[in-house]
């Protein structure tokens, strides 16, 4: 899930959910369909984040979920986006209690 953070958060539901692993052009059309995107390309003056940066964030912490099957949520909030840095404030992960890795190869093999 990738959704749109802030004291509205819970009021505007903007969140987008994709199954993860995500390649790059699927991170950027989630960001692309976020109701608040145009405030990402700096719509009425907000700073312009970095689609490229965002996007990495976003494959990555996608991969990340991907490969370790323990991790059961992971909640970014806030990420403070300012040109081409991002900076994630607070991170949480719950792990479930299954400890298992997972072989990304073996989906493939099967």
């Amino acid at each position: 899930m990738l959704g749109a953070g802030g004291a509205l958060l819970d009021i505007v539901a903007d969140q987008i959910f994709r199954l993860a692993p995500l390649t790059v052009g699927e991170a950027d059309d989630i960001i692309d369909r976020l109701r608040s995107a145009p405030r990402i390309d700096g719509h009425r003056g907000s700073p312009v984040v970095s689609r490229p940066a965002l996007c990495d964030l976003v494959v990555r912490v996608g991969a990340l979920l991907d490969d370790w099957s323990e991790v059961a949520e992971m909640d970014l909030n806030p990420v403070i986006c300012v040109g081409d840095e991002l900076t994630v404030v607070d991170a949480r992960i719950r792990i479930s209690g299954t400890l298992s890795r997972v072989d990304p190869l073996q989906r493939h093999l099967d």
